[in-house]
């Protein structure tokens, strides 16, 4: 009965080494963009943003945090929902950019969206793991 138990041991750690186990690790918990909201006026005053007018630069926010991973994260735009209805929320997203390295959101300065709230989620992807931050940032176009 021992020598059973011994040999049934064996194969029981033989066969559970089989199996193919994903390495590294994606935690989204915590992940959020801080501030989480950018309000883009709709008409730029020609003072105060001279230098973005002058450089056509685009609306960036600041970095995702509070992920943890297995490197290289990845960052997608999974979809984005607005105020201003579907059609408004397709124009939107198909001008939306997401920086590599830390998933910072670029909106063009010049851009189709209309007036209305955008709420964007990002996708995280890293080899083995996929996963999204609903919500995670706001844009109001006044």
């Amino acid at each position: 009965m021992k020598i059973v138990m011994i040999i049934l041991g064996t194969m029981t750690l033989f066969l559970s080494g089989c199996h193919e186990k994903t390495i590294g690790c994606l935690i989204t918990e915590n992940a959020e963009y801080e501030p989480n909201t950018l309000t883009i006026p709709r008409e730029l005053d020609p003072v105060a943003d001279a230098k973005r007018i002058k450089n056509q630069a685009p609306w960036v926010s600041y970095a995702m945090q509070g992920y943890e991973g297995t490197q290289q994260i990845m960052f997608s735009v999974e979809s984005v929902t607005s105020t201003a209805g579907e059609e408004e929320a397709t124009k939107f997203m198909e001008e939306l950019k997401i920086r590599g390295g830390g998933g910072a959101l670029e909106y063009p300065l010049v851009h189709k969206a209309g007036p209305g709230t955008y709420t964007v989620s990002v996708r995280l992807t890293n080899p083995g793991y996929s996963q999204v931050v609903e919500n995670a940032f706001t844009f109001i176009i006044e």
